[in-house]
């Protein structure tokens, strides 16, 4: 019973329940509906209120909130719904129905109650979210609320531009490139970023930039760019010599792209004159104002690219940026800023330097700020301009204190760099800083005044030097309208700028005075009246530095007395390269700096008692005046560099009381020892002691026995100092370091207390201690040196380690170099080494006893992680020519010798049971010639050179893997080591290297040895799968004589190898290799053809592989699409070198059922394998017979060939491979050399006709088996062909006729449209270009050289005449035919400039007929030389198309030709019996009748060695009017009547109307001489030999 209750209970909970539910909606509908419409009137309502709010945010210029949009949204949607579905025509369907569908009149009811109920309350949630406290904000300052990390190049439009820009530096055929917009847009910082990219990506070897400006000066533009490529130019050569150095730079590696970035060019610049020749490999970017700079002058219309000023959001990202976060939280200020970054103008400059002035500013000031952009002075004739000038001068103006403001205006009249050193000392000198007595203090306040200029951004740091800034040159010119306008400082620049004088006005109320040398500045008054003037400087041109075209401004090398004359309120002046004369009495000046000047008398400089700074570095000064005592005022002294002064008279120093800092290196002053009664002629260095307020001190002091004691005190803040010896290396890192110490001391000297002071404080400390046995660093005591950062040890014989200081002696230390130590057997202990946390460089060099670099001691015990020695900064370590070397760290008790162990362990590896050593930031990685080392690193380090970008291991001759595997660590399948940031990996001379990974599949030897396990043939690869390198650009591969492989390739096909993807260089040279992939064992024969791509590739070099048979054994495609430069040379069993893979896959195939050996080749190809290679060079490659062809040969007779491209077709059962589609593409250059056995380089049996539609250069060297260059079907694919030239080789014709089909063309064209130049030289089997009746043209030929071609007796022939003869000997059936090298017809050779014809032994003819000499119509320079059986060089009947020729000829060079009797025969001997000739000049009448023969242009005739020379023109005589442009005649040991008879008739000179006669010996003489009517000829020396040699 109970059951059937439940049961009961359970279907009334499923049916009644639901059921008073549904009538419960029906029963409210009512209530329900009228509740819905009061909230859709609610709805409206509040809809309009929060459309109003949102009109009234329009109007303010403000953009609705997304969550506004999404709530009206919602809102639309469910007034929409009730219009249409539940109010509407729902409502009125559900109270019409008919009473006889009650029930389904019910049933609506109930729905439309229900989805009324859901609409109240999502309208009820609508109402409640609805509640906006604001719809609108402010356009795109909103945007930028949240503070980013973005700076300029962020912006969208910049990131655009320069990935164009960097398309353009990767298209090949695009070498310059220019970049142009208006000033202030940010080009500078374009280049700068395209600059980092170029290096990150590594699209370039090199990367340069130089900045040009508007003060063009080449000698420091070659200056920058020498200085980015590590090239030290002289500085004391012309620019022509520096140029020469640069360009040799850039061109020296053919390999190496280098992309040099020229900014700011504000004119045509001469590239040439730089020494920057632009090429494929040597890409030149440009940025200028003007385009027509790039476009016009610079050529680079077509690559040019416009940087435009940034739109107005961007404007607004970077301006916010830079404004800083007050204008964030500010809504009115912030509005006002957008209003601001609005008047910018999208000028990048100006919105830098705006928003940085504006920094923390109120509300007032911007409201006027935004007036003053928005109401720009007239005074500026460009809207641009007035705009930044605008900006620019604003920023001025908000510079906080006149000091600062003065600051910026003493910037704009310097150099393009401005000196933080040139910056004190004008500054101090015209007072410049307020309440400041001391050089130290200005100093102080200097640094403050020029950090606030950087943070204005309106100067910048130089890339150069810590010290050096720039202005922009929109910022400098601007400063400089602000110094002219309103403080009447004028600056003058010869090569921009202003470039004269100001009128006499303005000189009378000018306070400073700046120029800068020019050609083009105009000359300078004997005097001028500046009775204002503050600041006068004057730079002119190095003179030495020059070239001879080049000038220092007019009349400014030298000044004299009176020049200065009535300046007498001038504080400071400054020559540069100034010749000066004497010294007038200036007695206000504070500042004078006479720096490269030549200076006479200066004695009168003890005048200026005012004076507090004098430098006269690098003048050519000798004797230092003893008036300069007499500047008791003076606090700096500079003589740095006076490499001719000799003599500092005594007391002259110590006069010098107030005296704070004394420049005095690279002098050669021979100091007095210090002594009771120094009469020397010159001071002595104890002098120094009495300047009490010496500070700062750069001396050198060659000998150290004249140092006094206690020179040193502690007052010296900064110091350079040069003790002992001569110091003539400069190092770049000095500069960096404010307190150096250089040290060369003789076995006697003592360290006293300032000098161990002055060690204590040092930063740069470099120690050379050939010369005494106990080295500096035992005599200090324990002592620290805790501001040490660079240390350089050299030269030492007797120190064996660096002694034992405290633990933290070093703590600063980062760069630490060690040479030539010859007994140093350690750097530090362990204890001391573990304070070397800072340490970033490690060079270690020519230490021969050095057995490990740091030393673990034996109460050295290691407690926990924490107290690990690590080198967690270490990025650079260079350990060379440490012959007993065998471990980075070692104990205490091992010697240098160290033991078996020692051996055997790595360079790098853990000691104990904690890692000691950590290189987890190491970047270079160098090791050259340490011979115990067997390898560098265990695989436990080497897991932690994740940074590792540089490694380099050279000469080390027992070197047996680079990594090592430990016990503890073997690698299992699937494990690699990865160098995550490797980009450089370079092995050389290390022959006993057999892998870089020694795995736990090979073992070693007692000595140390690895072999293989199980036997001694190695089958380890040098790059194993277990280590990878996902970033490596360039394998290095020299001398590895046991490397039998590279790769290995297991059974899994994979298409990359893993971590080559980025890999662009591979050079293998003299090594073992056999193959370069190698098949792992077992896993030869799973994949039929495998693929195998180099996708990154550019360089490919395999040179002098003595094994190598081919890249990969087995059927397989090799693919390089970026392949550029391919090298194959010595690799003297390849047979083949490569063919298409079916081809290939076919032959094996065949060869298999034959079992006869297969001939593989070295590379197996499709016709995509080699799209973008361009240039091919083979050589010393004794095995191949053919380069272009297919593959032949099922019987294996058939000669293989290079590259067989591939469509997988048949022909008449040979096996052939077809290409569908160009097989070399982009191929522009084919070089082959030594290449004993190759007959063909187009295979004479193909059919096919190759594409090769970019090919522009073809030489052969030494190939002595070619017979021919290629087949007639290849001409017609050489359109793009520009250079021939082929020497030394057996080639009997230049295009072989294919398969007898010579004879079924009447008449071949073989037409070379685009090259031009020609060279055939020592070819000794060469008969013709093309056997049979053919015409060739050469439209574009300029140049052709034919030498040494002993078979050819006929140079050219009209193809007609040639037909006509084979005709004729066919019909009297003689056999013998003598064909012309080239067969012609008139328009054969129309460009032809130069022709060389030389040792030529059988040629008897050159042109054989009219249409032959009328070939040549344009020809310049002709010469002939060693053709012995040549009787004429031109043969004619005088007709009209001589013409021609005698009006283009400007050369003619005959020599040596022993059978020759005139350069232009008569032509006689139609019969064919005689020898024709080229040409001969027309006398223009028609019956033959010589008249006047004229050659107008012709400027040089030399004739040697011709002994049986009779005529110039057979049977027509020449005087001088026919040679009225001859400048060089020569005549040498030709014939005796010629000799004799050289001159005829009367020869009246220049000077005198007597008449001379000249002997004469037959009637008819060579020339005819009249008068001198040729003044050129009458006053060049005639080189003449009246003696003849027979």
């Amino acid at each position: 019973m109970e059951l059937v209750i439940s049961i009961v209970a359970k279907i009334a909970e499923y049916t009644v329940a639901p059921v008073g539910q549904w009538l419960c909606y029906s029963c409210h509908y009512n209530s329900n509906m009228e509740n819905l419409r009061n909230q859709k009137k609610n709805l409206r309502d509040f809809k309009k209120r929060v459309l109003h709010s949102i009109d009234a945010a329009s109007r303010k210029g403000e953009e609705i909130e997304d969550d506004v949009k999404t709530w009206l949204t919602k809102v639309d949607g469910i007034l929409h719904q009730l219009a249409t579905k539940i109010l509407g025509g729902g409502e009125a369907e559900a109270g019409t129905r008919s009473s006889n569908a009650a029930c389904l009149n019910l049933k609506h009811r109930h729905q439309l109650s229900r989805e009324a109920k859901k609409i109240v309350e999502n309208i009820a949630e609508l109402l409640k979210n609805g509640n906006f406290s604001k719809v609108g904000f402010c356009p795109a300052a909103q945007e930028m609320v949240n503070p980013i990390n973005r700076d300029y190049m962020s912006l969208d439009s910049r990131i655009s531009i320069m990935e164009r820009i960097m398309e353009a530096l990767g298209d090949a055929n695009i070498n310059r490139i220019g970049v142009w917009g208006s000033a202030g847009v940010g080009k500078s910082t374009l280049m700068k970023e395209i600059f980092q990219k170029a290096k990150e990506e590594s699209l370039f070897h090199e990367v340069a930039l130089a900045n040009v400006t508007d003060t063009l000066d080449v000698i420091r533009i070659q200056g920058e760019i020498a200085e980015m490529l590590d090239l030290e130019l002289d500085p004391d050569k012309i620019v022509t010599v520096r140029a020469g150095r640069l360009r040799a730079r850039l061109e020296k590696d053919n390999e190496k792209k280098i992309l040099v970035i020229l900014d700011d060019v504000w004119k045509q610049l001469d590239l040439e004159e730089i020494g920057i020749t632009p090429s494929e490999r040597c890409k030149v970017l440009l940025t200028s104002r003007d385009r027509q700079v790039l476009a016009d002058e610079m050529r680079t219309e077509e690559n040019s690219f416009k940087l435009d000023i940034v739109g107005e959001q961007e404007a607004w990202k970077l301006f916010e940026k830079m404004a800083g976060d007050s204008i964030k939280d500010d809504h009115d200020l912030q509005n006002q800023a957008i209003k601001v970054a609005k008047a910018c103008e999208g000028l990048p400059i100006a919105l830098v330097t705006v928003s940085r002035a504006l920094k923390n500013k109120n509300l007032s000031t911007w409201k006027d700020v935004l007036v003053q952009l928005t109401r720009p002075t007239p005074k500026h004739d460009t809207k641009i301009w007035s705009r930044v000038y605008s900006c620019i001068e604003l920023s001025y103006i908000h510079l906080d204190g006149r000091e600062v403001k003065s600051l910026f205006l003493l910037c704009a009249r310097q150099g393009y760099y401005v000196s933080y050193r040139d910056l004190l000392r004008y500054g101090f000198g015209l007072r410049l800083f307020y309440g400041i007595d001391t050089l130290e203090e200005a100093r102080n306040r200097l640094e403050t005044l020029v950090n606030n200029l950087r943070d204005s951004c309106l100067l910048l740091q130089s890339p150069h030097s810590s010290k050096e800034f720039y202005m922009h040159d929109v910022v400098r010119r601007v400063a400089t309208i602000i110094a002219s306008n309103d403080h009447n400082m004028f600056v003058m620049r010869g090569d921009g700028g202003q470039k004269a004088w100001p009128d006499v006005d303005a000189l009378k109320i000018c306070e400073a005075l700046s120029i800068y040398g020019g050609d083009h500045i105009h000359k300078y008054p004997n005097k001028i009246e500046c009775p204002n003037l503050r600041y006068f400087h004057v730079q002119c041109k190095n003179r030495y530095l020059a070239t001879p075209s080049s000038t220092s401004f007019q009349g400014m090398d030298k000044l004299e007395d009176i020049f200065f004359q009535g300046m007498d309120k001038l504080e400071v002046l400054s020559l540069t390269n100034i010749q000066l004369s004497s010294l007038l009495s200036l007695r206000n000046l504070q500042t004078l700096c006479l720096d490269e000047c030549k200076l006479e008398d200066i004695h009168g400089i003890g005048e200026l008692k005012n004076l507090v700074i004098l430098s006269l570095a690098r003048s050519d000064i000798s004797n230092l005046p003893t008036e300069i005592g007499l500047l008791t005022r003076l606090r700096l002294l500079d003589l740095s560099s006076c490499y001719k002064l000799k003599v500092i008279p005594p007391n002259v120093l110590s006069s010098l009381v107030n005296l704070e800092e004394l420049y005095m290196r690279k002098i050669t002053v021979q100091w007095e020892v210090e002594g009771p009664s120094n009469e020397g002629k010159n001071a002595s260095l104890a002098e120094l002691k009495k300047l009490s307020h010496l500070i700062t001190l750069e001396i050198d002091i060659p000998d150290a026995n004249n140092l006094p004691k206690d020179l040193f005190t502690e007052k010296l803040k900064r110091y350079k100092i040069c003790i002992g010896g001569t110091w003539h290396l400069f190092f770049k890192e000095e500069l960096a370091f404010s307190r150096m110490l250089k040290l060369k001391l003789n076995m006697s000297f003592q360290l006293d207390f300032g000098i161990k002071m002055l060690l204590k404080r040092t930063e740069y400390l470099h120690l050379d201690e050939s010369n005494i046995t106990k080295s500096v660093l035992y005599q200090l005591d324990r002592e620290d040196f805790q501001q040490l950062k660079h240390l350089c040890i050299e030269n030492n014989g007797n120190i064996k380690h660096i002694p034992e200081l405290r633990t933290s002696a070093f703590k600063n230390l980062k760069v630490l170099k060690v040479e030539n130590c010859e007994t140093l057997r350690f750097i530090f202990s362990s204890s001391i080494a573990r304070g070397l946390s800072l340490l970033e460089e490690l060079n270690i060099t020519r230490c021969n006893n050095m057995g490990a670099i740091f030393v673990k001691e034996e109460e050295d015990e290691i407690e926990d992680q924490g107290d690990m020695m690590l080198f967690g900064r270490l990025q650079t370590l260079v350990l060379k020519d440490l012959p007993k070397l065998v471990g980075f760290l070692s104990t205490r008790e091992t010697n240098s010798e160290g033991n078996l162990h020692d051996f055997q362990l790595p360079l790098l590896h853990h000691q104990g049971k904690l890692p000691l050593i950590y290189f987890k930031n190491l970047k270079v990685l160098k090791v050259e010639n340490c011979q115990k080392l067997r390898f560098v690193s265990s695989s436990s380090i080497a897991r932690g050179l994740s940074l590792l970008k540089k490694l380099k291991i050279k000469r080390c001759n027992n070197m047996g893997a680079i990594v090592v595997t430990e016990e503890k660590d073997g690698i299992e399948d699937g494990d690699v080591i990865l160098f995550h940031q490797l980009q450089t990996l370079v092995l050389e001379d290390l022959p006993e290297l057999v892998s870089f990974l020694s795995t736990k599949s090979s073992f070693m030897t007692d000595c140390g040895q690895i072999i293989a396990e199980g036997n001694h043939n190695l089958h380890m690869p040098l790059l194993p799968h277990q280590v990878s390198f996902p970033s490596l650009q360039t394998l290095h591969m020299e001398g590895l004589p046991k490397i039998k492989h590279v790769w290995n390739y297991g059974q899994e096909p994979k298409t990359v190898f893993t971590g080559l993807e980025q890999l662009q260089v591979v050079e293998i040279m003299d090594c073992g290799v056999e193959e370069i992939v190698a098949v792992e064992r077992g896993g030869g024969e799973a994949v039929a053809i495998r693929i195998l791509v180099f996708p990154q590739v550019i360089t490919l070099n395999l040179i002098n592989l003595k094994r190598l048979k081919w890249f990969y054994k087995g059927v397989h495609v090799t693919k390089w699409p970026m392949l550029k430069w391919m090298k194959i040379e010595g690799c003297e069993k390849v047979e083949i070198f490569a063919s298409g893979v079916v081809s290939f896959e076919k032959t094996v195939q065949v060869q298999r059922q034959s079992e006869m050996s297969i001939k593989q080749p070295l590379f197996s190809v499709d016709e995509l394998s080699f799209p973008s290679l361009e240039t091919l060079g083979i050589a010393n490659m004794d095995s191949l017979e053919i380069i272009f062809g297919k593959l032949e040969g099922q019987n294996g007779k058939e000669p293989q060939v290079l590259i067989s491209p591939g469509s997988r077709t048949e022909e008449s059962g040979a096996i052939t491979n077809f290409a569908p589609t160009v097989v070399f593409p982009s191929l522009q250059t084919l070089h082959m050399e030594d290449l004993p056995k190759i007959k063909h380089v187009w295979s004479e049996y193909s059919k096919t006709v190759f594409n090769f539609q970019n090919l522009q250069k073809i030489q052969a060297v030494r190939c002595e088996s070619l017979k021919s260059l290629f087949p007639i079907s290849v001409v017609s694919c050489l359109e793009q062909l520009k250079i021939l030239e082929i020497s030394n080789c057996g080639v009997e014709e230049i295009v072989a006729v294919e398969g007898g089909g010579g004879e079924a063309v009447a008449i071949r064209t073989l037409v070379f449209p685009q090259v031009t130049k020609l060279k055939f030289r020592n070819l000794k089997r060469l008969k013709w270009f093309y056997k049979g009746v053919h015409v060739s043209k050469w439209p574009m030929l300029k140049e052709m050289e034919i030498g040494i071609c002993e078979k050819v007796k006929i140079f050219a022939s009209g193809f007609v005449s040639f037909q006509e003869t084979v005709k004729d000997q066919r019909q009297s059936e003689m056999s013998n035919i003598k064909q012309p090298i080239f067969s012609v017809d008139e328009l054969s050779f129309p460009s032809l400039k130069k022709l060389y014809i030389r040792n030529m032994d059988k040629l008897e003819i050159v042109w054989q007929d009219q249409v032959a000499a009328t070939s040549i119509p344009n020809i310049q320079e002709l010469e002939i030389d060693f053709c012995h059986k040549l009787l004429h060089v031109f043969q004619s009947n005088l007709h009209a198309t001589t013409t021609t020729l005698m009006q283009s000829l400007t050369s003619l060079r005959i020599s040596r030709c022993s059978s020759l009797e005139s350069i232009f025969g008569n032509m006689e001997g139609q019969n064919g019996k005689e020898s024709q000739v080229l040409k001969a000049p027309s006398s223009g009448t028609e019956d033959g009748i010589a008249g006047h023969i004229e050659f107008p242009i012709l400027t040089q005739l030399s004739l040697f060695e011709l002994p049986k020379l009779k005529w110039i023109f057979e049977g027509v005589h020449t005087n001088l009017e026919s040679w009225p442009s001859l400048k060089r005649l020569c005549l040498w040991e030709c014939s005796e009547q010629v000799n004799k008879m050289m001159w005829a008739s009367k020869f009246a000179s220049s000077s005198s109307s007597q008449e001379n006669q000249l002997p004469t010996c037959i009637q008819q003489p060579m020339f005819v001489v009249e008068e001198v009517n040729n003044p050129i000829l009458s006053t060049t020396l005639l080189s003449l030999s009246l003696s003849p040699k027979y």
